[in-house]
């Protein structure tokens, strides 16, 4: 075998290791993802995001370009994820639309809180345009929940307060700022005469901004030691999500809501605002673990 036959040969050789590397590699490894948030504001929210493969891999390239998607709207953009040779690990940002965002969630609401998340990927392997891909997850909520189980109990001494048992609520029309709850009231009296109700004022506040307020439809009266369903309109305010979800990051992913409302009724012809104690919940999200549980299906 001449030199040149050799150095084939060993070309050869290497090329077949390699192969056989990349390929129990990639078949081997259980890459885990770490993110810690980097700039938050009203307008976008950045994740900085390692890629760790659990061994080197022996490659050169990289994501260039990874879309989000969610409800078919692009609410984001991974860029520049680099994959050095011979790397355990890799970086990149990704970088969220605040305001895609908001708009996603709207078309999420109008399919039922039903929609799907999907990235697309484009990328290179030793400068070679190779990888070409997307994957998605099925994302489906209950965000009425929080509302549609209130229930504040009654108080007072001579005249007490109605009781609040419940408000199952259901979404209405979804438009370029608000977002219509319609939701029915069930209300207990536990005074021995009648509560005729004229109004209803009804507040959520989320972070410290006021996201929705709402008001009675038409009026109702509550019997004596009887029950009664009182209709509300809600509207949450669109337009100041994109600070709720800067804040609700900023404050380790947990969020307080908080439900205010105040009842006017009649007292023997006597109008009398009740100021109902305030509901307070609390919602916690972990977007990097659920990045990195849908990555690992």
């Amino acid at each position: 075998m001449g030199i040149l036959g050799k150095v084939l040969a060993v070309i050869s050789l290497i090329l077949v290791l390699w192969g056989v590397y990349l390929g129990y590699a990639i078949l081997t490894m259980s890459p885990q993802i770490s993110g810690t948030w980097g700039h938050v504001d009203e307008n976008s929210v950045e994740l900085d995001i390692n890629v760790y493969f659990g061994k080197p891999l022996p490659i050169s390239g990289g994501i260039e370009e990874a879309e989000v998607y969610w409800a078919g709207i692009k609410i984001g953009t991974l860029k520049d994820l680099k994959i050095g040779f011979l790397k355990e690990n890799a970086r990149g940002v990704l970088v969220l639309n605040s305001n895609e965002a908001v708009n996603a969630l709207k078309e999420h609401i109008r399919n039922g809180e039903r929609s799907e998340v999907e990235v697309k990927i484009r990328g290179s392997i030793f400068g070679l345009p190779l990888l070409r891909g997307s994957f998605s997850q099925p994302l489906e909520t209950e965000l009425l929940s929080y509302i549609s189980n209130v229930s504040i109990e009654s108080s007072g001494d001579l005249i007490k307060t109605p009781a609040i048992e419940g408000m199952p609520s259901q979404w209405g029309e979804v438009k370029e700022d608000t977002i219509v709850i319609l939701s029915d009231v069930n209300l207990y009296n536990p005074n021995s005469f009648p509560l005729p109700l004229f109004g209803i004022k009804y507040t959520i506040d989320a972070n410290d901004y006021q996201i929705a307020q709402g008001e009675l439809l038409e009026r109702v009266t509550i019997p004596a030691n009887g029950r009664a369903t009182a209709k509300i309109k809600t509207l949450v305010d669109t337009t100041v999500l994109p600070n709720v979800i800067a804040e609700h990051i900023n404050r380790g992913e947990t969020s307080e809501l908080t439900l205010k409302l105040s009842l006017g009724v009649k007292v023997f012809s006597r109008e009398v605002t009740f100021e109902l104690p305030a509901v307070k919940k609390t919602v916690e999200t972990n977007i990097v673990e659920e990045l990195n549980w849908a990555l690992s299906r």
